[in-house]
């Protein structure tokens, strides 16, 4: 009999001390856990709600290119077709029967418009995308570099900005392309654009040859 006694001591010493350290674990844990408030920024639970690279675009050169390109070659768009074809995140917000504004704007741009066309075979698509600048620095310079020599416009007055245009065309792609750059300043190499706009017009066939 003692020597049961002797042998149960230390086997019930063993089950309360696995009790003890079950229950400090399950203390930890709680300590654990996540409030259920609302996060603070930048917590997981701002994340969660996050749509994974919805405003991954940024306003550059490269893209810009890409979109002049793309608008001489994609068929007539309505503004929300648009938004797809060119890869477009966000909302459209009307602010006219013929004018929209993305919500969000692309990084790199405090304000992105899309008008329609109200003249001509594209009435009533998308005719101009309009962007205007910000943070990053687009230069006359490097418009040159990318979109080959510009045309100095007309100034309709002289507080109103200097625009140089550029001409993206295709062979046989059914619009041509007028990339416009606005400029504060006097449009030297260095001088910086705030806004460019994109047109897209339809290509007049050659005289003699049949529209495709």
């Amino acid at each position: 009999m003692t020597g049961r006694r002797g042998c149960r001591g230390p086997w019930w010493a063993a089950v309360a001390l696995a009790v003890v350290a079950g229950l400090a674990a399950g203390c930890q844990r709680d300590t654990d856990v996540q409030p259920r408030g609302p996060a603070p920024p930048g917590g997981d639970a701002q994340r969660l709600h996050s749509t994974p690279g919805a405003n991954a675009m940024t306003i550059n050169l490269d893209l810009l290119r890409t979109w002049s390109e793309q608008l001489c070659t994609l068929p007539a768009l309505d503004l929300a077709a648009a938004l797809r074809a060119l890869g477009i995140a966000g909302s459209l917000v009307d602010k006219s029967v013929d004018f929209a504004i993305v919500e969000p704007p692309p990084a790199g741009a405090s304000r992105l418009g899309l008008t329609l066309e109200n003249l001509g075979k594209n009435k009533g698509h998308l005719g101009t995308i309009d962007v205007t600048l910000q943070g990053g620095r687009i230069t006359r310079a490097e418009l040159d570099q990318r979109f080959g020599g510009g045309n100095a416009l007309p100034r309709v007055d002289f507080d109103r900005p200097s625009v140089i245009s550029y001409q993206v065309q295709i062979p046989g792609a059914p619009f041509r392309c007028t990339v416009s750059a606005s400029f504060a300043t006097e449009p030297g190499a260095d001088a910086a654009a705030t806004e460019i706009s994109l047109r897209r017009d339809v290509v007049k066939p050659e005289p003699g040859r049949a529209p495709q």
